[in-house]
């Protein structure tokens, strides 16, 4: 990513999933579209039910969608240390050594995020625990070249309730309540060519820009276990398609991943030309960097795209 407040948007997407998928049901993989890969969606309130039926092909009335609606500097903190001299860390490069000189500027972030249930009960228990949230770390928490922690700081305001009354009787009742979030963020500039932090790795995971997911937390990392543990479900259940035969009724994945599959599985085939749906495994073998799993169904379509994921 080019902006590091982009990245910052990417965060609060696997933030917003680790903190109420459970109470909407969007953690778990299944054969309908409440899965862990469509749940949280970056578009705007207006137009949001039409982009999650885009994606998935089917109305989908359990989701979360934020927008970003304003980027200011903060007046509050230009008066900060960290604001008026930067910030002095130390350069971790083996063949260097002394610190770098990092500018910072102080920016509030305020996000609107929109909760959608048929349940009003899991609206009012994800406005609980938003109303807990601030007494348990409201913080976004990242890395600057993984060495760097960074903690933004979270503030809550009103609820708003937005659910579409008038349409009960003609659509169905849907339940739509607002939920602002101001983020105390910075953005950074280092004026030292030599020794300038060069990359960010973030703790966060958008499918929609890639085919394969390769695991990027280790055991014994300092990120946050809670986020860790979230990015590691869509390594365990997502899995990229290299090819595919007809013939052979055969699906080529990118990796080994042989042992993460058994006779009578079942898959779910995604965001593919005409091959979506519901797949029963007959084997699955590790073919050198690459794993041949083969179907009982017919599969219609020899186009390489989509990606598949296991069933619970």
């Amino acid at each position: 990513m080019a902006s590091f407040t982009r990245s910052i948007d990417t965060a609060l997407k696997v933030l917003l999933f680790d903190k109420f998928a459970d109470i909407l049901g969007i953690d778990k993989s299944g054969t309908t579209a409440q899965n862990i890969n469509k749940g949280v969606v970056q578009i705007p309130v207006e137009i949001a039910m039409r982009e999650l039926a885009e994606k998935r092909g089917e109305t989908f009335l359990e989701f979360i969608n934020f927008w970003r609606v304003g980027t200011s500097p903060s007046m509050s903190r230009q008066r900060t240390p960290a604001a008026r001299r930067g910030l002095y860390v130390a350069n971790t490069d083996d063949d260097k050594s002394g610190t770098i000189h990092i500018k910072a500027m102080p920016i509030d972030l305020n996000y609107n995020i929109w909760f959608w249930s048929q349940s009003l009960d899991k609206v009012y228990e994800c406005i609980e625990k938003y109303i807990f949230w601030q007494q348990d770390n409201p913080k976004l928490n990242i890395s600057y070249d993984t060495d760097y922690p960074l903690e933004f700081d979270l503030h809550f305001g009103e609820i708003v309730d937005e659910s579409p009354i008038d349409e009960k009787y003609s659509g169905g009742m849907l339940f739509t309540y607002r939920f602002p979030i101001k983020i105390d963020a910075w953005v950074f500039e280092s004026n030292t060519e030599s020794d300038t932090v060069k990359k960010i790795i973030l703790t966060g995971y958008d499918k929609d820009a890639v085919s394969n997911y390769s695991e990027i937390i280790l055991e014994d990392s300092d990120q946050d276990t809670e986020l860790a543990d979230a990015l590691k479900m869509f390594r365990t259940n997502l899995y990229g398609i290299l090819d595919v035969t007809l013939v052979d009724h055969k699906v080529i994945l990118a990796g080994n991943f042989a042992s993460d599959f058994s006779v009578s599985d079942t898959i779910v085939w995604e965001n593919s030309t005409s091959n979506d749906g519901l797949y029963t495994i007959v084997s699955a073998v590790n073919v050198g960097n690459n794993t041949e799993v083969v179907v009982s169904e017919d599969i219609v379509d020899d186009t390489v795209d989509g990606n598949v994921y296991k069933t619970e």
